[in-house]
C-alpha cells in the first residue's frame, strides 16, 4: 500500500517538475495594465548591472532586492551567449553583426524594464505578455515570474534572442531553442 501512494507521489513531482513554469498562470492575478514601447521608454533606467552595465528599472513590486535583480540579468546574459554564441560572453561587451546585416549594440545600451507580474501587451498572437523586446528602442520588458529559485526570469533569455536575431514571429526559433528555453534553477536564484 505504501508503495503504491510513493509511486503516486513520485509520478506527480515529475509532472509538476516537468511543466514549464512560463506556461503557468498567476492565476486570480489580473495582469498589470498594457505596457507598450513608449511606456517602457519613458521609465527612469537608474540601475546598471555589474558586469554588463545594463540600465535597468525595477517596478514596485518585484519581490527581489534590486541587486539580486541585477545579478540575475548579468548572470542569464552570459548563459545566452555562451550557450549561442561560440565566442561566447564577451559578445556582450561587443557590437556584433548579425547574419542578415543587423547591428546589435553592446549590452551596456540595452534597457531592461522589470515588472512584477504578466501584463498587458500589444503582441500579435496574444494580449498578456511576460516578456516583450521593443527593437525601436531596444528595450527588453520582463516580468519577474515563475517561483523562487524555479524560472526565475524565464522570458529574459526569451527576449535577447530576440535582440539577437530571432524572428518575432518565431520562425526561426530553432536555432535559438537550446539557450532560451533553459528552466534550469543555479544557486544564484535561490539564494538571492
Amino acid at each position: 500500500m505504501a508503495m503504491k501512494y510513493l509511486s503516486v507521489l513520485l509520478v506527480s513531482i515529475f509532472i509538476l517538475v516537468s511543466i514549464s513554469c512560463d506556461t503557468l498562470d498567476d492565476s486570480g492575478i489580473d495582469p498589470d495594465p498594457l505596457i507598450t514601447a513608449e511606456i517602457a521608454d519613458s521609465q527612469t533606467y537608474n540601475l546598471v548591472t555589474p558586469v554588463y552595465g545594463m540600465q535597468v528599472s525595477i517596478k514596485n513590486g518585484v519581490d527581489r532586492s534590486d541587486q539580486g535583480v541585477l545579478d540575475i540579468l548579468d548572470r542569464r546574459a552570459t548563459q545566452f551567449l555562451d550557450c549561442q554564441f561560440a565566442e561566447g560572453s564577451q559578445l556582450g561587451f561587443e557590437q556584433v553583426m548579425l547574419d542578415d546585416g543587423t547591428i546589435v549594440p553592446p549590452l551596456s545600451d540595452l534597457r531592461v524594464f522589470v515588472v512584477p507580474i504578466r501584463y498587458k501587451c500589444d503582441v500579435p498572437g496574444t494580449s498578456v505578455c511576460n516578456g516583450t523586446y521593443f527593437s525601436g528602442v531596444d528595450i527588453v520588458t520582463v516580468a519577474e515570474g515563475g517561483f523562487a529559485g524555479c524560472d526565475v526570469f524565464l522570458p529574459w533569455k526569451h527576449e535577447l534572442g530576440h535582440r539577437y536575431g530571432m524572428e518575432l514571429d518565431h520562425s526561426n526559433q530553432s536555432d535559438f531553442q537550446s539557450c532560451i528555453g533553459d528552466s534550469s534553477c543555479d544557486i544564484g536564484d535561490i539564494f538571492d
